[in-house]
């Protein structure tokens, strides 16, 4: 997916772009559940299911005119074992090409999968590389939001009943995401 989302007037609401995976592109996920908020407006941005950061930082283009750019990146990158150093310098990147006037990077979601066919430990590494955006968030003076911290357990697995394929959340999962996600954006926008 690419481009702006929604129609209709947009004066007042607050405009956003959107770097992201499957977590954000699939049609159950927040960024669909936000579309309809009018308090709300993607003005650009590009998500695509299974891509890595490079691969979406090859994609996305300029979008200066969104009040913040959310970055919802690095399942793939942990699902294929690309060093997190890698994952945290595309996300930079990323930021960089859109050009939004703030930031509100997002955790990595939950795990069930503690294996991956390029020997990664999907759960682990999950939590790792949301410490990493936090860490990078911070350092650039940037939002950070955990939308997933209702649906972890412990361990870095998905709490039962939240996910059907323990990857992704399901629809209703989805929309508490994009509760969140929505006091998170309005916060960052601040």
């Amino acid at each position: 997916m690419t481009g702006a989302l929604g129609s209709g007037d947009r004066s007042g609401a607050v405009t956003f772009a959107y770097a992201g995976d499957s977590i954000t592109a699939r049609p159950d996920s927040w960024l669909h559940d936000l579309v309809p908020d009018t308090r709300f407006h993607a003005v650009g941005g590009y998500a695509h299911s299974g891509y890595r950061s490079d691969e979406v930082l090859h994609e996305i283009g300029p979008v200066p005119d969104a009040d913040v750019l959310v970055v919802e990146l690095g399942t793939n990158d942990v699902n294929q074992a690309i060093p997190t150093a890698t994952t945290i310098a595309n996300v930079d990147a990323v930021v960089r090409k859109v050009g939004a006037r703030h930031v509100l990077v997002v955790s990595g979601p939950p795990s069930n999968w503690t294996w991956s066919q390029w020997g990664a430990d999907r759960r682990a590494g999950q939590l790792v590389l949301s410490r990493a955006l936090e860490r990078d968030a911070a350092e650039h003076g940037w939002s950070y939001v955990d939308p997933f911290a209702g649906f972890r357990q412990a361990d870095g697995a998905w709490v039962r009943g939240a996910s059907a394929d323990g990857i992704h959340g399901d629809a209703a999962t989805n929309v508490e995401v994009a509760r969140v996600m929505a006091t998170a954006i309005t916060r960052a926008a601040r």
